[in-house]
């Protein structure tokens, strides 16, 4: 499926292994979701840009897991940044990259830490997508930096800070 409304930002979504979800709502919510953290972080909207999702399960994260990070475990999300501009015919096209998002990692992690699904969910996709704009958490002041981003992204969607125990 794909997913293109404003903002030129194109959004290709694949489900693999995922049952009981309701699809048509999860697109919407990235697109509003991207959309929103596009605005907050003031990203231009000038160019085409291309992001693609995989929603799947435990199994097939923890392989894709082992396979780019060697870790033999699962997990809720990983992001592939790409940052790679195509030049096509009058426009060009910057590929963001792959966000992989364990549905079934995420409904087992609300439940044990007592989160509204929606809430942890997003939460997650923002984080998997924050990695694409170039966020990260290698060193201890870049983590700051990206926790408190998302905590104001998520505060703004009435969503309470993840990070507290």
């Amino acid at each position: 499926m794909s997913i293109s409304l404003k903002h030129q930002m194109k959004i290709k979504t694949q489900y693999e292994n995922v049952k009981g979800f309701n699809k048509a709502s999860l697109n919407t919510l990235i697109r509003k979701l991207v959309d929103f953290v596009d605005d907050e972080l003031k990203i231009s909207k000038e160019s085409n840009r291309e992001l693609s999702v995989l929603f799947t399960d435990n199994k097939k994260i923890k392989e894709l897991n082992y396979k780019y990070r060697k870790l033999s475990e699962e997990t809720n999300v990983l992001s592939f940044p790409q940052n790679f501009l195509i030049k096509g015919i009058n426009k060009k096209t910057i590929i963001l990259g792959d966000i992989v998002i364990s549905l079934e990692k995420i409904k087992l992690e609300a439940k044990l830490q007592s989160k509204n699904f929606l809430d942890h969910f997003t939460h997650i996709f923002l984080h998997g997508y924050m990695h694409l704009l170039g966020f990260n958490h290698i060193k201890r002041v870049e983590a700051q930096k990206m926790e408190e981003t998302e905590i104001k992204i998520l505060s703004k969607l009435a969503i309470s800070n993840p990070y507290i125990k």
